[in-house]
């Protein structure tokens, strides 16, 4: 039995990472309407405003791993590298895909401390380290729609 290529051209490929890439690039927008919305004039949900500076460092921290998964995933030769045989636009989809929920993660720790905050300073920090995450991305996926042959 064959196992049947998930894209069976580029052009759909394109047109739905374009819209996944919008998707995630507005979000973080939203993110921080919402929790701004949420916590105008208000100081947070924490009850004890001391956790919010270790909160902070903690999910820091989380990001800084997040970034180096990210970089993993998107610069593996070896990631899913039985799929670019049968496969290649698909695996460029997938390798695309995981690096934009990685990124977006960024965003969702941001929102999670601005909720407890109160502080919009957390939040868009948290977003352009989204957004500037996405970007990188972005840039990968180019170069490597770039390099699958015309199918």
């Amino acid at each position: 039995m064959a196992i049947k290529p998930m894209f069976p051209d580029k052009t759909r490929m394109v047109r739905s990472a374009n819209a996944l890439f919008v998707i995630f690039a507005v979000a973080p927008g939203l993110y921080l309407m919402l929790a701004a919305l949420v916590t105008f004039g208000k100081p947070g949900f924490a009850r004890d405003p001391n956790i919010i500076p270790w909160l902070f460092l903690g999910l820091a921290l989380f990001s800084l791993a997040n970034i180096g998964v990210t970089v993993f995933v998107q610069t593996s030769t070896k990631l899913m590298s039985e799929r670019a045989r049968y496969d290649p636009i698909g695996r460029t989809y997938l390798i695309m895909a995981t690096g934009a929920v990685l990124s977006e993660a960024h965003a969702i720790y941001g929102l999670v401390l601005m909720l407890l905050s109160g502080s919009t300073f957390y939040g868009i920090g948290f977003t352009i380290l989204t957004w500037a995450s996405l970007w990188w991305v972005w840039k990968r996926f180019k170069q490597n729609l770039a390099s699958l042959p015309n199918a």
